[in-house]
C-alpha cells in the first residue's frame, strides 16, 4: 500500500482556541497549551476518519516505482484503436490520497544510476477534479524508469485541502467543526486516562457528523 506522510501541517485549525474553551467551559489560561494540542489531535483524528484534508497541508507520497500499467494487455482490442486515453490514464495514473488536491509541488525519482531526478512538470498532467486526484504522463509520453531495487524511489510532494487555507475565512463545514469539538471534549475529559483504549472510544455522533464528508474511494 502506498505510504504518505504529512510534512507541513495546516497554518490554522478549523476550531479556534476561544471556540474550544467555550465548548469545554474553561475560562482560565492555565491549560491553553494543552487545549491547543487537543485541537490539533481532534482535527487529525477527524481527518483520518474522513480520509480527507480539511485545510491546506503538504504531504509526501512514496512509491516503489511509477505506475507503468500493462494497459495494452488489459484493454479490449475494440478500445485500443483509436487510442482510448481514458483507459490509458486509468492504467498509468498515480493516485493521491487525502483529497482534495490543491497542487503538485514536485515529483522526484531515483533513476537507474542511483541519481535523484526531478520530473519536469511538462511531462505529466494533473487531474485535480477527480477524487482521488490523478497524475498521468503527458500525451504521447510515458513515465521514466526508476530504480527497481530501491523501495520508495518515487516521491510525490503535494498540497491537499478540501476547504482552502482557512486563514482569511474559515470555510470548514459546521458538521466537521462539531465533530472536532466532540472529539476535543472527549480528549480533554479523558486527559488523565491510563489506557489508550479509553481514548479510542469516540463520542456518539462523531461518525454521523463526518460520514457525509468521508472519502470512500481507493487509491
Amino acid at each position: 500500500m502506498p505510504d504518505y506522510q504529512l510534512t507541513i501541517p495546516p497554518v490554522v485549525e478549523p476550531v479556534s482556541l476561544a471556540e474550544a474553551k467555550a465548548h469545554l467551559r474553561v475560562d482560565f489560561p492555565d491549560e491553553d497549551s494543552l487545549i491547543a494540542g487537543f485541537i490539533s489531535a481532534a482535527r487529525e483524528m477527524s481527518e483520518q476518519k474522513m480520509q480527507r484534508a480539511i485545510f491546506n497541508q503538504t504531504y509526501v507520497l512514496s512509491l516503489d516505482q511509477f505506475n507503468y500499467g500493462d494497459w495494452r494487455s488489459t484493454i479490449p482490442m475494440a478500445r485500443r484503436n483509436p487510442l482510448n486515453y481514458t483507459a490509458l490514464w486509468e492504467a498509468t495514473a498515480l493516485r493521491l490520497p487525502m483529497p482534495r488536491l490543491v497542487s503538485v509541488t514536485s515529483i522526484t525519482y531515483v533513476d537507474t544510476f542511483g541519481v535523484t531526478q526531478t520530473l519536469d512538470p511538462s511531462l505529466y498532467s494533473v487531474d485535480k477534479s477527480s477524487q482521488p486526484a490523478r497524475i498521468v504522463p503527458a500525451p504521447s509520453g510515458s513515465w521514466p524508469t526508476s530504480d527497481y531495487y530501491m523501495p520508495g524511489s518515487v516521491k510525490v510532494t503535494f498540497v491537499a485541502g478540501s476547504y482552502g487555507d482557512g486563514i482569511q475565512v474559515n470555510t470548514c463545514p459546521a458538521s466537521i467543526k462539531a465533530a472536532i469539538l466532540l472529539v476535543l471534549g472527549h480528549l480533554y475529559e479523558n486527559r488523565e486516562a491510563s489506557t489508550v483504549a479509553s481514548l479510542k472510544i469516540l463520542p456518539l455522533g462523531v461518525d454521523a457528523l463526518l460520514s457525509p464528508y468521508r472519502f470512500y474511494g481507493g487509491m
